[in-house]
């Protein structure tokens, strides 16, 4: 039989914006190599504090954190300055449109 030509698969261009589970860009991935029990505790520490920091899953949980809210209102501020929108009232009888 005749061999076929070997395609070199890349993944899609869209997936290098985010981190793919099972995947890794680094060849020598430093949790191969250093522990927590290794380092000392005030390092341990000092490093835990990072991990205690969580991404907010939902607009609920992002309208209670004070940055989020001042980094809202700063987005919608440039976006005023810039002239990109405007924020108008609604016409009598009108609705907002939702999102999901």
């Amino acid at each position: 039989p005749v061999d076929r030509p070997k395609r070199t698969i890349k993944p899609q261009i869209w997936l290098k914006d985010y981190v793919v589970p099972g995947k890794t860009s680094c060849l020598y991935p430093i949790a191969d190599v250093v522990a927590y029990n290794s380092l000392s505790v005030q390092y341990q520490s000092f490093i835990s504090k990072f991990s205690l920091e969580t991404e907010s899953k939902s607009y609920a949980e992002v309208a209670k954190d004070p940055r989020w809210i001042d980094a809202m209102k700063a987005e919608i501020q440039a976006l005023e300055d810039n002239k990109t929108w405007e924020v108008v009232s609604l016409p009598p009888g009108k609705r907002a449109i939702g999102c999901r």
